[in-house]
């Protein structure tokens, strides 16, 4: 893959997303860059992202927000769990996960190449909400 070429918007986005140390949305970032790089357009920061994403800077995720979200690459894989109820994500260590994707290598000839596997489930705080709710109704 050639080296990628940065315009400004593309390393405005970089800079914000590896400072952001989080997961955003292309409109996050819009919001976020507006005031700074006043030209800039939605449209812009679509293809910019998606263009970091080809070239692996940046990761692309559905975790369940109804829109993309976008974060920077770095060394480390990582994962999350995704709360279907309060929608809070939590990050997975790579050292969880790891152990299942060598398992399908070993055993169905599979080799996983994702840095990011997204889990959904239930927090801890949302079942004891649920199962409190569920006792108060069986009163």
């Amino acid at each position: 893959m050639s080296k990628p070429r940065l315009t400004s918007a593309r390393q405005a986005i970089l800079d914000y997303l590896e400072a952001a140390e989080r997961h955003l949305s292309a409109n996050q970032v819009y919001e976020a860059l507006t005031e700074r790089l006043p030209s800039l357009n939605l449209s812009t920061v679509y293809r910019s992202l998606e263009y970091l994403v080809e070239h692996q800077l940046v990761s692309v995720a559905d975790v369940g927000t109804g829109s993309p979200v976008y974060e920077i690459v770095n060394d480390t894989p990582h994962h999350h769990l995704v709360c279907l109820n309060c929608h809070h994500i939590m990050y997975l260590d790579h050292d969880y996960v790891n152990p299942f994707f060598q398992s399908l290598d070993e055993t169905l000839d599979f080799q996983v190449h994702t840095n990011h596997l997204v889990l959904y489930g239930i927090c801890t705080d949302c079942k004891k909400l649920i199962e409190e709710e569920k006792a108060v109704q069986a009163e």
